[in-house]
């Protein structure tokens, strides 16, 4: 079963080894993983460190890159498979998702 994914627009950091860090979107976001939008060409397979914040949490995680699509020249849009989590981690994500998705329940629009 997938797990469930919300489109919600985050700020994040992203660093990949030496490089970075610099300010992404996130555009959605599941337990499992997220699509970002910024301007680090990253390239499949490459792991980066994401910072965000859930809530009022501040979270930091790695992830692999798993498709890349360049927009346009200044920016790439990424999907990427979080790696090595915390159950900490995990249950702050799980959090935002199903804060997200009670909103939008609570929202008759």
């Amino acid at each position: 079963m997938r797990a469930p994914r919300v489109s919600q627009p985050i700020v994040a950091t992203v660093s990949a080894g030496k490089r970075g860090p610099e300010r992404f979107t996130i555009q959605n976001i599941s337990i499992s993983g997220a699509k970002l939008e910024g301007p680090l060409a990253l390239a499949l397979r490459e792991r980066i460190t994401l910072v965000f914040k859930a809530g009022d949490e501040s979270v930091t995680l790695q992830a692999e890159v798993v498709r890349v699509e360049t927009a346009d020249l200044m920016s790439d849009e990424i999907a990427v498979a979080f790696v090595d989590m915390t159950e900490a981690t995990r249950e702050a994500i799980r959090a935002l998702v199903n804060r997200v998705l009670d909103d939008a329940e609570d929202d008759p629009e």
